[in-house]
C-alpha cells in the first residue's frame, strides 16, 4: 500500500509541473464546522483561502512572491436519506482580488460506501456562479474519495489515515465548455470523535483546450469539527 501511494504521488507531481508555462503553487488553509440538529438536518459552515507563492502564467510575468488568490465563505444545509445517502444545498461567497467577487449556489448528493478497511465516498454536485460584468458559469462535478485507516481495519480517535480523491468538473460559460481535474493525496488524524485534521497536496489541471495547459498545486491543511444535538 505504501509503495502504491508513493507511486501515485510521484506521478501526480510530474503531471503538475511538467511541460507547461503555467504552473501555480501555494497554500490552502481550510476550516469547517458542522452541527447536526435533533430533526436530523446537518448545518455546516466552511472557510477556505488560497495563498499563492509561485505563478508562472504569462499575465503574472511570472511571479515568485506572495499573493492572495481567493477566499471562499460557504454555508450548507443537508439531510440524510438513509445511513449512506445525503442531500445538500449550499451557498458560497467568493472574495477574489484578481477579478470580481462572486456568488454561487450549490446542490449535491453524496453516497458513502463502507468497505473492509476503506471508506469510499461518491459526490455528485452542480453549482451556478454569478459575478458582476461576467456571464453565469454552470458546472457539473463528480468526486470519488477514499479514507484508509493506517492502523487496523477501522478508524479510532488518535489514529492516522490516508486520504485520496479525484474529481472531474465540466463547466459551461459564455458558450464555452471546459474541463478540470482535481487529484488530492494526503494524511489525516482523528483527534477525537468530533474533530480531525488533514494535510494534503491538491493537484488541479484545467484549460486543456488552451495552448498552455494550467497546473495548480496547493498545499492544504484543514481542521474539521462536527457536533450533534443528540448527545
Amino acid at each position: 500500500m505504501r509503495t502504491l501511494l508513493l507511486f501515485i504521488f510521484l506521478i501526480a507531481s510530474l503531471c503538475s509541473f511538467g511541460q507547461s508555462p503555467t504552473s501555480i503553487f501555494g497554500f490552502f488553509p481550510e476550516a469547517q464546522l458542522s452541527y447536526k440538529t435533533k430533526s436530523g438536518f446537518k448545518l455546516s459552515t466552511k472557510t477556505e483561502s488560497q495563498h499563492g507563492v509561485i505563478n508562472t502564467s504569462p499575465e503574472m510575468n511570472p511571479e515568485y512572491d506572495y499573493y492572495h488568490n481567493q477566499t471562499d465563505l460557504q454555508g450548507f444545509i443537508g439531510k440524510s436519506i438513509n445511513p449512506f445517502v445525503s442531500l445538500t444545498v449550499g451557498y458560497q461567497y467568493r472574495i477574489d482580488p484578481q477579478s470580481n467577487n462572486s456568488n454561487r449556489s450549490i446542490q449535491q448528493i453524496s453516497f458513502v460506501q463502507p468497505l473492509t478497511g476503506i471508506k469510499l465516498g461518491h459526490r455528485i454536485r452542480t453549482d451556478q456562479t454569478f459575478a458582476s460584468e461576467e456571464s453565469p458559469e454552470f458546472r457539473g462535478r463528480y468526486r470519488l474519495s477514499a479514507e484508509i485507516p493506517l492502523s487496523g481495519q477501522s478508524l479510532d480517535p488518535t489514529e492516522f489515515y490516508c486520504i485520496l480523491s479525484d474529481e472531474g468538473i465540466i463547466s459551461y460559460q459564455n458558450d464555452d465548455a471546459g474541463f478540470e481535474n482535481r487529484f488530492v493525496i494526503g494524511m489525516g488524524k482523528l483527534l477525537t470523535k468530533h474533530q480531525k485534521v488533514q494535510i494534503a497536496l491538491d493537484f488541479r489541471t484545467d484549460k486543456f483546450s488552451d495552448p498552455s495547459i494550467r497546473h495548480r498545486t496547493w498545499f492544504k491543511f484543514a481542521w474539521y469539527a462536527s457536533f450533534s444535538a443528540n448527545k
